[in-house]
């Protein structure tokens, strides 16, 4: 069975300058190959302009979710946040 929706979930803090590049080239890649996707990142607690930069790059990456985790921040709770606004396919066991 293949994924209706591929979801990327990425924490960031403090990433202000790397996400660009980062969420460019991701994005790029999985539109050349045609997979269907979003990309959620979780600013989590971030003390630069990392939410800044986030809402500029969603004028140009079609498929960018961002979120702020808002709560107890840690790289574990930033995926368990992400992963709680995903729209993709939820595989369970």
């Amino acid at each position: 069975m293949s994924p209706t929706l591929f979801s990327v979930v990425i924490p960031a803090r403090d990433e202000a300058e790397s996400l660009p590049s980062t969420l460019r080239d991701l994005y790029a890649e999985l539109a050349r190959e045609g997979v269907p996707h979003e990309i959620v990142v979780v600013d989590d607690g971030s003390q630069d302009s990392t939410w800044s930069v986030l809402q500029a790059l969603k004028a140009e990456i079609p498929t960018l979710a961002p979120v702020q985790n808002l709560g107890s921040n840690g790289f574990g709770r930033a995926i368990i946040h992400g992963f709680s606004q995903i729209r993709g396919m939820r595989w369970s066991s």
